[in-house]
């Protein structure tokens, strides 16, 4: 049987729709992708998130909209700047660093997600924060375990204790389960060690991985619906991930299905929605949509389903 690849007419409705909708920051890492755009393009646009404090804020996370920073939306920050292979000279990574090393709760061994004053913005019911407190093991790793790497790839900046101690931290909360997120694994959980494991010390990037693909086994058989408003594409962003390794007919149906997604504009649409700020939620909604595009083409493209464009 043929593969499935996304037409050359449905790619270039694909690019109008990400020039007519996506965020300027999407557009900068699209166009980096797939058009030799300029790597600083991306980061001049990133900048419009930073904060003073050097944290990421400002919507950078669609589904919530406080200006303040905060290390999940600091994460997301951190996300696109490694995508572009930002030095660590870079002010955009000087000031996150920093502000990293602020917000670490010492007592609780964490970075808390978001504060309180997430409520005071339109945002998305589940990112509604009731009481400021540490999180399950389960739940660690979202997003404490992701800075936690990005803080290795960027250790020249990092004070050698502080680094050592967030690593333990890290290390423990892998060896407290067989499985990310215990007995109920969490593909969030397994989403944030993924882009951990890249930038960590050998030893813990090889029981992280070790760790993912025992996880991993636990959601099989992985059909379109096993990791609930994630893509499987989310699981598998790439060829050498350990799903597509793993389970690769799973994934390969993933991509069929993926592309017959494409809706008639050109864009692929998130898949949840708040169920409150119905007058604000319609934003979000187009800056995840032109995210999201830009994503899938990039996932497609990894996985050789653009029509003359491999790799």
């Amino acid at each position: 049987m043929d593969t499935v690849t996304l037409s050359t007419d449905r790619f270039e409705q694909a690019k109008e729709f990400i020039r007519q909708t996506a965020r300027p920051l999407d557009q900068a890492l699209f166009a980096y992708r797939f058009e030799d755009g300029p790597a600083e393009t991306v980061l001049a646009a990133l900048a419009a998130y930073q904060n003073t404090d050097g944290g990421f804020g400002q919507a950078i996370e669609p589904d919530f909209r406080m200006a303040a920073s905060s290390p999940m939306a600091t994460s997301v920050g951190l996300q696109y700047a490694t995508a572009v292979s930002a030095p660590a000279a870079h002010p955009l990574i000087q000031g996150a660093v920093r502000y990293l090393l602020h917000t670490y709760d010492e007592a609780g061994a964490y970075w808390p997600a978001t504060s309180a004053a997430v409520n005071d913005a339109p945002h998305a019911f589940w990112w509604h924060v009731t009481e400021t407190a540490p999180p399950e093991e389960g739940f660690w790793p979202n997003p404490s375990a992701e800075l936690v790497g990005y803080l290795h790839h960027y250790s020249s900046l990092v004070p050698p204790e502080f680094l050592a101690r967030v690593t333990a931290r890290a290390e423990a909360n892998l060896a407290c389960s067989p499985l990310i997120g215990g007995e109920k694994p969490q593909q969030y959980s397994i989403l944030c060690w993924q882009r951990a494991a890249p930038y960590l010390p050998e030893k813990l990037q090889t029981a992280v991985h070790q760790a993912i693909a025992r996880t991993l086994l636990a959601f099989h058989p992985v059909r379109p619906d096993t990791f609930g408003e994630l893509s499987v594409l989310a699981v598998a962003p790439d060829p050498e991930s350990a799903l597509a390794l793993q389970e690769p007919e799973a994934v390969a149906q993933a991509l069929d299905v993926e592309i017959t997604r494409q809706q008639d504009d050109g864009g692929w649409w998130p898949n949840w929605h708040w169920g409150q700020f119905e007058d604000v939620w319609p934003v979000a909604e187009k800056e995840w949509a032109g995210k999201i595009t830009a994503e899938t083409l990039w996932t497609l493209r990894r996985f050789g389903r653009l029509a003359g464009l491999r790799g």
